[in-house]
């Protein structure tokens, strides 16, 4: 898809740790947790209904993250935003401005600074 952003970034911590702090910064940036989310196996999904934060969003995203470990005790955090319409179905057309790298932008910046703490 042309309107979706994926992005993969390594972390030196433990998946678990990274798991428990993916959840409290998505609870953090506001918007509603699906029911396919399942921290306990390292995979999130979250709808943001055109804000993330306190800043305004053109259109709504989804956010998918999954939380993979890695050897040496550290772990990727793989992640895809997308466009969708209120029913929550993909968007192909019709997308404004590019919500889906301000959520992916400001869920990494917010999950850095919580592995930093």
């Amino acid at each position: 898809m042309a309107f979706d952003v994926i992005r993969k970034q390594n972390y030196p911590a433990p998946a678990q740790m990274v798991s428990q702090l993916t959840g409290k910064t998505l609870e953090s940036l506001g918007g509603k947790l699906s029911k396919r989310n399942n921290p306990a196996k390292g995979m999130f999904e979250i709808n943001f209904n055109k804000k993330i934060k306190n800043q305004a969003l053109p259109n709504r995203i989804d956010l998918q993250i999954k939380v993979v470990p890695q050897e040496s005790n550290g772990c990727n955090v793989m992640a895809r935003a997308f466009p969708v319409d209120p029913l929550g179905n993909r968007l192909t057309f019709g997308v404004k401005g590019n919500a889906a790298e301000v959520v992916m932008m400001t869920f990494f910046d917010e999950l850095e600074k919580s592995i930093k703490e």
